[in-house]
């Protein structure tokens, strides 16, 4: 607990000293910016930092150079709820929540419910305007509640890639009048993502959060830490008539990495096949379903051998 402590403290100092407030890669748990399905096991806990750099020109045509940081803490709760915070700077603290409705099997995605930003504070966000005060958005930007599924397509083929597609509200959903964003989502309020695994350490992500898309890679370094990289905004790139004065029309890039602890508590149970839990049975249900994938694929490849 005194390694806990002493990450939590390194990480709400950084975030202390950054600039005004949002969401930015990596300052919630998931997969870059939005949330997917996954959770944490009983008393494990999750604690992630990033830093955001970012550029926007000056009325005499300079460039400005800036950066912000975000942080999240999380704790998993009986392997169906993971409950956290994140730190947004001057923008202050917001809660979140996360529950799993169904597990993962061989065919049925995890389903997951949840609310991020967790807070009094309408325009939870990063960024500030020429004014320097927080972005007026047309959608709230707190109590962002969503539905998310995930999906591993491992099971089906050799392909080692995941399915992530939501719905939510708040900051989820562009502004119907937004003049920043660059492409316009045709269902408000849908975020969807792919993370797909070249090797076990590395993973390579894309995403629409709802409002922008992002690009973003991994690397774990062992089962406890692991180091993150982004490209938020691309859309942005596509357009010709974007104000560089305004800081949500460039892209940004971010640097992170997340640190997972635990289980805290670990209890061992001896069970006889006849007690085997339903999610035990969907795992080994998993583990055969690739199996059988893959030893047809062998099969196919001596068929073609054979003279």
């Amino acid at each position: 607990m005194k390694t806990v402590r002493i990450l939590s403290l390194i990480v709400l100092l950084a975030a202390a000293n950054s600039a005004p407030g949002g969401s930015l890669p990596f300052s919630h748990s998931g997969l870059i910016d939005i949330p997917t399905a996954s959770m944490l096991l009983h008393t494990q806990i999750k604690l992630g930092g990033a830093a955001t750099a970012f550029s926007y020109q000056n009325a005499d045509s300079t460039t400005e150079n800036d950066f912000a940081v975000g942080a999240h803490l999380e704790f998993g709760f009986f392997g169906r709820v993971q409950l956290g915070i994140t730190w947004l700077g001057d923008a202050g603290i917001s809660g979140n929540v996360r529950v799993l409705a169904i597990h993962e099997s061989v065919t049925i995605p995890a389903i997951a419910f949840g609310c991020q930003n967790i807070t009094g504070e309408k325009n939870y966000e990063f960024f500030g305007d020429a004014q320097d005060s927080l972005y007026r958005y047309e959608e709230s930007q707190n109590f962002s509640a969503y539905m998310v599924l995930s999906k591993s397509l491992d099971y089906f083929s050799r392909i080692p890639v995941s399915l992530h597609l939501g719905y939510g509200i708040g900051r989820f959903r562009q502004g119907a009048n937004s003049d920043f964003d660059g492409i316009s989502n045709p269902v408000r309020g849908l975020f969807g993502g792919i993370n797909y695994h070249p090797s076990r350490s590395i993973s390579l992500m894309l995403e629409w959060d709802g409002r922008d898309a992002n690009l973003g890679a991994s690397y774990t370094m062992n089962p406890s830490v692991r180091f993150q990289g982004a490209i938020a905004e691309l859309e942005q790139l596509a357009m010709s008539n974007r104000d560089l004065s305004d800081v949500m029309q460039n892209v940004k890039f971010s640097l992170g990495v997340e640190i997972t602890l635990g289980p805290i508590l670990n209890v061992v149970t001896l069970q006889s096949f006849g007690e085997l839990t339903q999610r035990e049975a969907d795992d080994l249900l998993l583990k055969l379903e690739a199996i059988r994938s893959h030893a047809r694929e062998d099969i196919e490849e001596l068929k073609r051998d054979i003279p």
